[in-house]
């Protein structure tokens, strides 16, 4: 607890999450998967490894750009699928009205206050992610208004639209660039180091490494030979009586055998 508590609580804790961000992603992989996406590029020389990331980029953009044609709407799909979701669960909802904005919505166990013009729900899953939770879309149901268009702004296509407004433009090949009256800078000598060269990202010093099968820890041993838990095959309770059944016929025979010499 002590080393959780060294970095600050707003980054990790939904709690303590800031509403203005609408992100609720407690991780953040986009090192990880920009190093995955240049991954054939960053092994190479720094001018041909810039200009493949370039390429990419250019080409990534103009995609995104051209992803919002394929909007049946104004608001993105990711968006849309959330709140879809967050519709049929409402179904298991019930609701109660205070006459002016406030309301409160039961589900399951829990109870939830909803406040349609200050925009909140006591669960903060409408503030943290921008997109109308099941409790909020019971209160705008019983409104006879559309959830749609309680969606935050950030995942409208104007938004969308400004994220990619800055692209990159086409450049000649380096076979026709200018000549460069500066001094030429020579690259250092390459120096093999022994062993094969690694290509997974470096980790941090209390970072923990993944690995490709779950911990065992605090998993119940299952028996192979009597399918009960607890215990294995070596420490079966029908072994061990078996055992004991044979020791006393087989230590008889031997000395019977003895005394026979």
């Amino acid at each position: 607890m002590g080393a959780l508590m060294y970095y600050n609580i707003e980054y990790w804790c939904k709690v303590y999450f800031n509403t203005g961000v609408k992100c609720d992603y407690v991780d953040n992989n986009m090192s990880e998967c920009f190093n995955a996406w240049i991954l054939a590029a960053r092994h190479k020389t720094i001018i041909t490894m810039v200009e493949e990331i370039r390429v990419k980029m250019m080409t990534m953009i103009g995609n995104l750009r051209e992803f919002t044609n394929t909007w049946k709407c104004n608001f993105s799909p990711m968006a849309l699928k959330v709140l879809q979701e967050n519709i049929d669960r409402s179904m298991n909802c019930s609701i109660e009205f205070n006459g002016v904005a406030g309301f409160e919505v039961r589900e399951g166990l829990y109870q939830h206050t909803v406040d349609l013009g200050k925009r909140t729900c006591s669960c903060r899953v409408w503030q943290l992610k921008g997109i109308p939770c099941a409790h909020v879309v019971v209160a705008i149901y019983f409104k006879k208004c559309d959830p749609v268009h309680y969606i935050d702004s950030c995942y409208s296509k104007e938004t969308y639209l400004r994220t990619y407004a800055n692209v990159l433009q086409p450049i000649t090949n380096m076979e026709m660039w200018p000549i460069s009256t500066n001094p030429t800078v020579a690259p250092p000598a390459i120096k093999s180091m022994p062993g094969r060269p690694g290509k997974l990202r470096r980790k941090e010093a209390g970072e923990t490494k993944k690995s490709g099968k779950l911990p065992r820890t605090g998993l119940a041993m299952t028996c192979s030979n009597c399918n009960g838990r607890g215990h294995n095959k070596r420490g079966c309770p029908q072994n061990v009586q078996s055992r004991a059944r044979e020791e006393p016929s087989g230590s008889g025979n031997g000395r019977e055998s003895i005394n026979r010499r």
